[in-house]
């Protein structure tokens, strides 16, 4: 179980569903193929520092400390005994590990804190639920069909905490996922883009970023920049190069409109935060009032009110039906991405089939996204 010291392996998680577009955006890393749930990427020593600053779809970074083949407990026990927390760990400092064990011979889950303080020397802590804000080195042991993989959280907390989404709506939008709508939308910078249902802003702030070309991590700090190896990762020197790279403003137009005043409000605190603001056009609109105007066809993405999120359902069939009017009038050259709890609610909304579909999930709720190419000509 090793790894040499001039080359990095790391596992970025996502949302699932979104595991073609993060292995796509990991591509710039490193090399990258896609597994269940995420990506694996290889590259120079400091690629985990890199992942975390500029991945935008990414859920959790876990640097892989080391990786094997085994047949028995006995080989699991053996390689962890080899294995060095040096890089990630002071000597003697505790450690929380959250563990996934599935094979004949391993320990109850009760027990493997005290094996693994025998094996390593130091104070071991087993995770419990959620909890990422202790100061303790987050460890993930998982021994799955085989393999034995020891990894240490890069992040801390979940990495959809961009650090600027203090307040939400109620109906909110993961970060990553929003970034991951954006992406299997193909969403252009130098497009314009319209939420007409923003709420809190998640969607628009995240096209804005985007389009900035602000790194999703700049706005926030990692637990690995608490590691012995912090230093030789260069965290200040990857943050000031990209900063240096942030455009002075969007080249296009970002739109965001809803009918809820107080929504709108939280999306402004929320842009300002950001420091996306001035990026952003936000307006007070009822859906069935927004229309495109003057501006060039360019992406319209929404996350559709539902049932689960924002109580009764009804009332949605009529919203549906105003929105298709706009989709297939005013809105009928853009291209249009829409996220809603129910796939049949997808032909209602959008007017007709959508082009393509992506099943995904949005805080542990399915939800499906569905995409349609913008068609041409009047309506």
């Amino acid at each position: 179980m090793s790894q040499a010291d001039d080359v990095e392996r790391i596992f970025v998680q996502c949302t699932p569903g979104l595991e073609d577009a993060i292995e796509a955006e990991a591509r710039v890393l490193g090399r990258a193929h896609q597994v269940p749930g995420g990506a694996v990427v290889e590259g120079a020593a400091g690629l985990h520092a890199q992942a975390a600053l500029v991945l935008r779809l990414a859920e959790r970074i876990l640097l892989r400390l080391s990786e094997s083949s085994i047949r028995s407990w006995a080989e699991v026990e053996a390689g962890l005994r080899r294995v060095s927390l040096a890089g990630v760990a002071e000597p003697g400092a505790p450690v929380v590990v959250e563990a996934t064990l599935r094979m004949a011979g391993a320990p109850a889950m009760g027990v493997l804190p005290g094996l693994l303080e025998r094996l390593w020397g130091r104070d071991v802590q087993r995770a419990s639920g959620e909890d990422r804000e202790g100061r303790a080195v987050r460890l993930v042991l998982r021994v799955v069909d085989g393999t034995a993989s020891l990894s240490a959280d890069v992040g801390g907390t979940l990495l959809h905490r961009r650090g600027w989404r203090q307040e939400v709506s109620r109906a909110p939008l993961r970060e990553t996922l929003a970034a991951g709508v954006l992406a299997l939308a193909g969403h252009s910078s130098e497009v314009p883009v319209w939420d007409p249902v923003c709420g809190s802003g998640t969607l628009v702030i995240e096209a804005a970023l985007v389009a900035r070309g602000v790194a999703p991590g700049l706005g926030r700090s990692f637990a690995a920049e608490m590691w012995p190896v912090a230093a030789e990762a260069d965290w200040a020197g990857r943050r000031e190069r990209l900063r240096a790279g942030v455009r002075p403003r969007a080249p296009a137009a970002i739109v965001g409109s809803d009918l809820n005043a107080g929504a709108l409000g939280t999306a402004r605190r929320n842009a300002r935060r950001a420091g996306v603001l001035e990026d952003l056009r936000l307006e007070r609109l009822d859906v069935a009032a927004v229309n495109p105007g003057a501006l060039a066809p360019g992406l319209l993405v929404g996350n559709l009110p539902y049932g689960v999120r924002v109580g009764a359902r009804g009332g949605l069939d009529a919203f549906d039906a105003v929105l298709a009017r706009a989709l297939t009038g005013p809105f009928r050259t853009w291209r249009r991405a829409l996220l809603v709890d129910d796939p049949a609610r997808l032909a209602r909304a959008g007017g007709r089939t959508p082009d393509r579909v992506h099943r995904l999930l949005n805080g542990g709720i399915p939800v499906v996204l569905g995409l349609w190419e913008g068609t041409p000509g009047p309506p």
